[in-house]
C-alpha cells in the first residue's frame, strides 16, 4: 500500500467520523436538544414523592400479608416478579453468560422495574410497597391484585411469550376516579460485562469493560437517542403518540412498548447514581378522571438483536446498533453472513478469517484496479521525475508532458482512489457489526484473545497489522533514483515518501489499537491477502515487461 493510499485511507476514516457525527446526525441532535426545552409541567418532577407516604391514601385497599416471588420462564429467559409492588425484580438470560459463567442478569442487584404510581385526587399514590395477592397457574402467566373488600380494584397481569417479551396489562377499576398512571424504570439496566462478582461489584473497577449506556425513545414518529453524557442532564418531553422507550448497554436492552391505543403522554429520563445506568419514567395522563383505567404494554428484556427486535414492530429494531442509517442494510447483511458462518464454524476468529477471504474475493476487481494503478505509477516514476526536472521552470509545459505520459502509459494518478473509496463503507460497516454483534460477545479465538469484541489487551494484532501495512508500502515503492539526479523539490518529495512509508503504519497502529480485536483481525488478514495479491501482480508485470 503506497503512501497515497495509506493517507487516503486515514483521511477517509476521519471524514467518515466527521460526517457521521456532524452531517448525518444533525436532525437527531436537534431533536434531542429540543426535548430539553419542553415544559416540565406535564413531566414527573424529579423530586416527586413516590414512596409509600403518597398524597392519596391507600388504607382502603389491601392485598397479601407476606412477601413472595413468582418466576415466569421459558427456554430463553427466567423472570422474577415480586408481589411487593408487582414489580419485576430479576431477569436472567439463559443463553448469555456473564464473566462468572452464570446467566446474565439485566436488572441491577437490589433494584426492580415496572413499578406503578396512580394519579388521583390531585395527588400520587405509589403502589411500590403494597403487597399484592398473586394468582399463577403456569410458568408463563401471573396476576397480581389489590382488593377493596372482596373486589379486585387494581390488577397487574404478566404473560411471558416465546422469546424475551413480557406482556403487562394494568387495570384499575372502581378504586377511585384516576387521571392516569406512571410506570417506573428508574433502576436502568445492569452492566452484564462486569469482571468481578455481580453482586456488590464496583462499576468503576478497571477490571470491568467500558459500558455504553443509552436511553432511546420512539414517539411522534421520531427516534431519539441519548448517550450517557446527554442523560447526565435530565431529559424530559411531552408525547402525543408514544411507541416505545428503552435503556440499553452494548449488547442488551430493557424496553417498553405500548400496545394500541397509546395513552402515554410524557417521559422523564435521568442517570441513576447508584447503578450508573439511565433510568426513566413513562406517564399516562388524562385531564378527566376515569373510574376504569386499562393500559397494556410489552416489556422486552433481552439481547439487542436486530432480527428479534424487528418482530416487535414500531421500529424497535433501531435499538440494535447498526451504524449510519444509510449503511444499515449492509450491516444487517454482514451480520447475517457472519451468523451463518458461525453456525457452521464454532470459532469466531476462524469465521472472521474466512469472511475476510470472501470479502477479498468480492472486492477483487476494485483492489486489483487499485494495486494495478499503483504498480503502473511505480513503474513510470523515473519518467515523471525526469519531466519534473526538465520543465521545473515551466509549470504548464510540465503538466502537458505529464498528461501525455499518463495517456501513453495508460495510467492515472487518481485511478487508485475510487476503488479505495468504494471499499470504505465495507470497513465502517464491519466496525459496527464486529463491535456490537452478540455472537462476538466473549468470542474466543486463540490463546489470550478471549473476547474479539474488545481491543487486543497485548496489542499483538495491531502490531501485526502495522507490519503488513509496512510490507505493503515497501512493495509499492518506486525504483530508487540517485539523489544526484533530483532537484530540491524531488529530493523533498522522496524524503517525505520514505518518511510516510514508516509513519503511516505507526499512525494506523494507534488508530486500531483501541478497536475491537475482531475488526483488527479482519483488517490484518485482509492486508495479508493484499500483500500476496500485490506480490503476484508485480511478478506478472515483470514477466510481461521481460
Amino acid at each position: 500500500m503506497d503512501k497515497r493510499t495509506l493517507l487516503a485511507l486515514l483521511l477517509m476514516m476521519i471524514v467518515f467520523l466527521i460526517f457521521d457525527h456532524f452531517v448525518w446526525k444533525p436532525q437527531k441532535i436537534k431533536k434531542a436538544e429540543a426535548t430539553e426545552e419542553l415544559a416540565s409541567k406535564s413531566t414527573p418532577d424529579a423530586k416527586a414523592d413516590t414512596s409509600a407516604a403518597a398524597t392519596s391514601s391507600i388504607a382502603e385497599i389491601s392485598g397479601s400479608d407476606q412477601d413472595t416471588n413468582v418466576v415466569l420462564q421459558n427456554d430463553l429467559v427466567s423472570i422474577i416478579i415480586s408481589n411487593r409492588g408487582a414489580r419485576v425484580s430479576g431477569v436472567a438470560l439463559k443463553k448469555y453468560l456473564n464473566a462468572q459463567k452464570l446467566p446474565a442478569q439485566l436488572i441491577p442487584p437490589n433494584h426492580s422495574i415496572a413499578g406503578t404510581t396512580l394519579f388521583a385526587d390531585g395527588g400520587e399514590t405509589s403502589l411500590d410497597n403494597m403487597l399484592f395477592e398473586v394468582e399463577s397457574d403456569s410458568e408463563r402467566k401471573a396476576s397480581f391484585y389489590l382488593k377493596s373488600g372482596t373486589d379486585s380494584v387494581i390488577v397487574k397481569t404478566y404473560t411471558l411469550n416465546d422469546d424475551y417479551g413480557l406482556n403487562m396489562d394494568v387495570k384499575v377499576h372502581n378504586y377511585k376516579p384516576i387521571n392516569g398512571i406512571r410506570l417506573s424504570f428508574d433502576a436502568g439496566i445492569e452492566n452484564t460485562e462486569r469482571r468481578e462478582a455481580i453482586a456488590g461489584s464496583d462499576p468503576k473497577s478497571k477490571k470491568n469493560k467500558t459500558q455504553e449506556y443509552k436511553f432511546l425513545i420512539f414517539a411522534d414518529n421520531q427516534f431519539r437517542k441519548f448517550d450517557s453524557k446527554k442523560i447526565a442532564k435530565t431529559q424530559t418531553g411531552e408525547v402525543s403518540s408514544f411507541a416505545w422507550a428503552a435503556v440499553k448497554t452494548k449488547y442488551f436492552t430493557i424496553a417498553i412498548r405500548e400496545v394500541e391505543p397509546p395513552l402515554s403522554t410524557s417521559f422523564f429520563a435521568q442517570q441513576n447514581s447508584k447503578t450508573e445506568s439511565p433510568g426513566f419514567y413513562i406517564d399516562s395522563m388524562h385531564k378527566k378522571a376515569r373510574s376504569t383505567w386499562e393500559q397494556s404494554f410489552v416489556l422486552y428484556m433481552g439481547p439487542a438483536d436486530h432480527t428479534i427486535l424487528q418482530k416487535y414492530g414500531k421500529g424497535m429494531e433501531n435499538i440494535a446498533e447498526l451504524g449510519a442509517k444509510w449503511l444499515r442494510w449492509l450491516s444487517a447483511f454482514f451480520a447475517w453472513v457472519l451468523k451463518f458462518l458461525h453456525s457452521l464454524i464454532p470459532n469466531y476468529g476462524v469465521v472472521i478469517i474466512i469472511f475476510s477471504f470472501l470479502i477479498k474475493i468480492v472486492l477483487h476487481p476494485l483492489t486489483h484496479k487499485q494495486l494495478e494503478s499503483g504498480i503502473k505509477m511505480q513503474r513510470i516514476q523515473p519518467m515523471v521525475q525526469e519531466i519534473q526536472s526538465k520543465y521545473k521552470s515551466d509549470t504548464k509545459r510540465m503538466q502537458a508532458e505529464l498528461s501525455l505520459l499518463y495517456k501513453e502509459t495508460g495510467t492515472n494518478p487518481m485511478a487508485g482512489c475510487l476503488p479505495l473509496i468504494l471499499q470504505m463503507p465495507v470497513f465502517f460497516t464491519l466496525y459496527t457489526v464486529l463491535r456490537y454483534s452478540l455472537d462476538m460477545r466473549n468470542a474466543h479465538f486463540v490463546g489470550y484473545l478471549k473476547d474479539l469484541s474488545e481491543p487486543d489487551p497485548y496489542l499483538i494484532l495491531p502490531i501485526l497489522m502495522g507490519v503488513f501495512m509496512l510490507l505493503q508500502s515497501l512493495l509499492m515503492q518506486p525504483p530508487k533514483v540517485s539523489m544526484d539526479q533530483m532537484d530540491d523539490k524531488q529530493k523533498s518529495a522522496a524524503q517525505t515518501s520514505r518518511m510516510m512509508t514508516w509513519i503511516m503504519p505507526i499512525m494506523m497502529f494507534f488508530v486500531f489499537r483501541g478497536m475491537p480485536a475482531g475488526l483488527v483481525l479482519y483488517w490484518t488478514v485482509f492486508n495479508i491477502f493484499s500483500v500476496i495479491q500485490q506480490y503476484y501482480l508485480q511478478k506478472h508485470f515483470k514477466q510481461k515487461e521481460s
